[in-house]
């Protein structure tokens, strides 16, 4: 037997002050962890207190509680959980009614090391009760509630038991000088919810529960309230029925214990005075002298003052009684005024009567007309995409291994973005790919110089940035890496978040003026709106660059309702004689939402990419930028670079060229250019690169994270691997006199060098498999895991390819190289039947003919054609993975990337 009275009650009492009833140190187990209600509470409360629950019990079953902190394990009974190793000193019961007093009987039985108990449960029968008491009593343990909603300690960031403080406790539960004690769950939310607006925060909150017995009641309440160094005033909600109340105060005016704190109550409940059944909480059924009016006298006569009024302000040192939870707040700063003591931070909000909707159709009277005012959060977001209701909207789900953006077609073996396979979408330029990727569609043709505009404009940079890649590049780092540093510098920067915001503001402002194509004239009120909201009298100087936007903008044509409004807010700007408002900010989003405005009209994409649209063309420009293989003697790089705005206007994919190559690119030359780039946009939501992107959404990072995500997710395996074919090439043509693999004339015997290599090769493969356990190099570039087992095979994805460029008058040596090869390999015996040639090879021998010439005359080392092979990958990955990061942040989850611990597995 563990307990023993405890001064000044003739019954056990755990502690000594309220912050002792729950700790950082608590550890909980929580009975029926898997019911409707806990599944839901638990996981918040755990995540708010930093991991309190060790383990849960479902009766007859195993598992886990998945959470955003770590998975909480399940077992079948509480001496499974014991027997697993896990100690608590809190137990936590959400059972139905019935089962509770043996969950108890069950905690008290195998657990010595139990303080306390938590019980969840409403209606439990009175004589389960009463056992409950006399158990818990017997074994020297507390209990909190039952029906209630646990307890908190706000100085510890703490909960045990049910939602005090709601789904979001941090916010509402601050750290401060009010102890809380309440019959009601909810309305211990309420409270401390009403107080923090009033700058006052809570020490401890403890939902009582208002069953027929109250098991942490008053009296023991305040005795800890008092032993309390954090809690300067007491605020109690009290409901008919039970003396519980009546025993606290003849505890403090018998001066069993010296409480000296003030109180501030509300007593409820006046209506059920005549009722004779219980409702709403069971113990609320008044019965002889403890009805609302009984405690209300009670309370009154020990303040000495009466029912507290506003525009009085009447208290004394011991406290007030309030006649409604809303005068909560003034009647605590009153009270504290009156034994000086200071709220604990600064108020923030009030608590008149707020109007959050209205409608046309019933005018109030001027004495009860309320002006309607932004919601609260999170009822302002929800009432206002209520209204905007524009774009794709898409049901959250896991994405960890789904993609709505690309797959991998099963039968043709061919990737697909948006639909459309990898070799049809080779066919279009950069820019094109760039807003495909985005927008689901292909650009309109008089949208191209807009996209090419914005996205060369975002290449302007600052030169000296590129001296920390001098040091990646110094350093040995892959340029996944020394971009990837640069793209984690961008951040959500004020640029981004400005844009963000403007071309949400020109969503909102048509949405919510219901202006469409049919408008003929703007709406009334929707001019002040822009000029309170938008415009500035500020005067500020036009940079070169919005001028040439605001040029660009005022002078298009194109038919389309975004560019309509932006153009007559211009317009009401220069009329108003005021300036726009971050305004290269709003020309940037008034592109952005004026070229994407069709498609998310079409509810292809979501207005979400529209909102994001600039901050993926300046990651991708930038990507560009970063990506110069020689800065110093790339004279082509430094004029695109440089602050001039006259050479902004030229196709993306011919500056990229000339970032990458250093020199103007011929027609054929940027075909082949276009063609690499196309083939590499996305390999299916699989790769590692689209994996790397996804997990960087999934754990809720920024746009250019998530990019972070993706480079660092490629390497020399993925990428970079592609310079193994280079190699391959190099050492085959090394000692070959070819000026130009582009000339059908070179005169080469392509055969016979295939039938030399394959014959080294097979005598090769010969002498490694004599070895034990002899490891076969592969001939890169030959053979496919789905294209085999046929006397001759293709990858239909490098026939596509080979076609195009014959179609196209392009001939490439080593691509005529690597179709004699394999056939070589055949003839000579060291296949069983003719290999594909696979679509690697084919960025690999477009590439080496792009690079050959600069090769052979020194302007380019081998470990620059490395990096030019990996960043030509990088140049089309990164534009398919800005659909998968557009696709994982519309439709997935929090965490949803992360694996479940049933398909882990240790190994030793």
């Amino acid at each position: 037997m563990r307990s023993q009275k405890t001064r000044p009650f003739p019954y056990f009492v755990g502690i000594h002050s309220l912050e002792e009833l729950v700790t950082k140190e608590s550890r909980a187990c929580v009975i029926n962890i898997l019911g409707g209600e806990s599944r839901k509470v638990t996981p918040v409360s755990h995540e708010y207190s930093g991991g309190n629950v060790v383990a849960g019990v479902q009766y007859g079953r195993r598992g886990v509680l998945e959470t955003a902190i770590g998975d909480i394990p399940v077992y079948r009974s509480i001496r499974e959980v014991l027997d697993h190793g896990h100690q608590f000193d809190m137990g936590v019961v959400y059972l139905p009614p019935l089962g509770v007093s043996q969950a108890v009987a069950e905690l008290l039985n195998y657990n010595e090391a139990l303080k306390r108990i938590v019980i969840v449960t409403e209606k439990v029968p009175a004589h389960d009760s009463r056992n409950v008491r006399a158990m818990c009593q017997e074994a020297g343990v507390d209990v909190i509630g039952a029906n209630c909603l646990g307890v908190a300690n706000v100085w510890d960031h703490v909960r045990v038991g049910g939602s005090l403080g709601g789904d979001r406790p941090e916010e509402t539960l601050r750290k401060g000088s009010i102890a809380i004690h309440s019959n009601s769950g909810n309305f211990t939310t309420t409270m401390a919810e009403y107080l923090r607006i009033a700058g006052f925060g809570v020490s401890t909150a403890v939902s009582s529960g208002k069953d027929l017995y109250i098991h942490f009641a008053l009296p023991e309440f305040l005795y800890a309230a008092q032993n309390d160094p954090r809690t300067k005033a007491v605020v109690l909600y009290v409901e008919p029925g039970g003396y519980y109340e009546r025993l606290a105060l003849d505890c403090i005016q018998e001066r069993r214990f010296g409480f000296t704190k003030p109180i501030i109550c509300c007593v409820t409940g006046r209506w059920k005075k005549d009722i004779t059944r219980s409702c709403g909480h069971a113990g609320a059924l008044a019965g002889s002298g403890d009805d609302a009016e009984a405690k209300e006298r009670w309370f009154d006569d020990y303040f000495g003052v009466p029912v507290f009024d506003p525009k009085k302000r009447l208290v004394s040192k011991r406290g007030v009684r309030v006649p409604s939870i809303q005068y909560i707040p003034d009647a605590v700063k009153a009270v504290f005024e009156k034994i000086d003591e200071s709220p604990d931070f600064e108020a923030r909000g009030d608590l008149s009567l707020k109007l959050w909707l209205s409608d046309n159709f019933v005018t109030p009277p001027p004495s009860v007309a309320v002006p309607v005012v932004k919601a609260l959060a999170p009822y302002d977001k929800q009432i206002t995409e209520i209204n905007k209701q524009v774009g794709a909207h898409y049901l959250r789900q896991n994405m960890s291994d789904k993609s709505g953006a690309s797959r991998m077609n099963p039968k043709t073996q061919v990737a697909e973005l948006h639909g459309r396979t990898i070799l049809d979408l080779c066919n279009y330029t950069m820019e094109e790919n760039i807003f495909f990727s985005l927008a689901k569609v292909m650009p309109e043709k008089a949208d191209i110089p807009t996209v090419n505009l914005i996205l060369n404009l975002f290449m302007k940079i600052d030169e000296s940035r590129l001296d920390l890649i001098d040091i990646g590049k110094a350093n040995g780092c892959t340029p996944n890496a020394y971009i990837a540093s640069q793209i984690a510098l961008v951040g959500n920067k004020d640029l981004l978040e400005k844009s963000r915001r403007q071309a949400r503001f020109i969503i909102d402002l048509i949405r919510e003026f219901g202006v469409d194509e049919k408008t003929r004239e703007y709406p009334a009120g929707m001019d002040e709106y822009v000029i309170e909201h938008l415009l500035t009298s500020e005067e500020s100087r036009k940079s070169d660059v919005s001028n040439l936007l605001l040029s660009e903008i005022k002078k298009s044509e194109k038919r389309c309702l975004a560019l309509s409004v932006c153009q007559h807010i211009i317009q009401l700007a220069e009329k108003s004689g005021k300036e726009i408002r971050d305004t290269y900010e709003f020309l940037l989003a008034t592109i952005a939402v004026c070229i994407l405005w069709k498609p998310m009209l079409e509810k292809r994409i979501s207005r979400h990419v529209v909102e994001d649209a600039v901050t993926y063309f300046y990651i991708l420009s930038r990507i560009v930028a970063y990506s110069v293989i020689d800065r110093r003697g790339n004279k082509h790089w430094k004029h695109l670079i440089d602050k001039r705005i006259a050479n902004i206007n030229a196709s993306f994919t011919e500056n990229a060229f000339k970032v990458l190559f250093g020199r103007n690119p011929a027609d054929s030359e940027l075909m082949e250019f276009r063609t690499l780039i196309g083939l590499t946009l996305t390999n299916g939501p699989g790769t590692i690169s689209a994996k790397g992107a996804k997990g960087s959404v999934s754990a809720r990072n920024d746009i250019s994270m998530a990019y972070v995500g993706c480079l660092s997710h490629t390497g020399r395996a993925h990428g970079g691997n592609g310079f193994e074919a280079v190699e391959f090439l190099l050492e085959t043509f090394k000692d070959v006199p070819l000026a130009d693999p582009g000339d059908r004339g070179h005169g080469l015997d392509l055969k016979a060098m295939a039938n030399r290599t394959a014959k080294q090769y097979g005598a090769y493969k010969k002498s490694a498999a004599e070895v034990e356990s002899g490891a076969v190099r592969r001939i890169p570039c030959v053979n496919h895991p789905i294209f085999k087992g046929n006397e001759i095979n293709i990858d239909p994805r490098e026939q596509y390819v080979k076609t195009k460029l014959e179609q196209n008058g392009i001939y490439n040596a080593f691509l005529d190289f690597y179709h004699h090869l394999v056939q070589e390999l055949f003839d000579e015996g060291v296949t069983k039947n003719v290999f594909c040639v696979n679509v690697d090879a084919a960025l690999a021998v477009i590439t080496l003919k792009l690079v050959w010439k600069d090769l052979r005359e020194g302007t380019l080392t081998i470990k620059q054609v490395q990096d030019l092979v990996f960043i030509l990958f990088l140049y089309g990955r990164s534009i398919g993975v800005a659909a998968e990061i557009a696709d994982h942040r519309d439709r997935g989850l929090d965490m949803d990337c992360r694996t479940p611990e049933d398909r882990l597995a240790f190994v030793i």
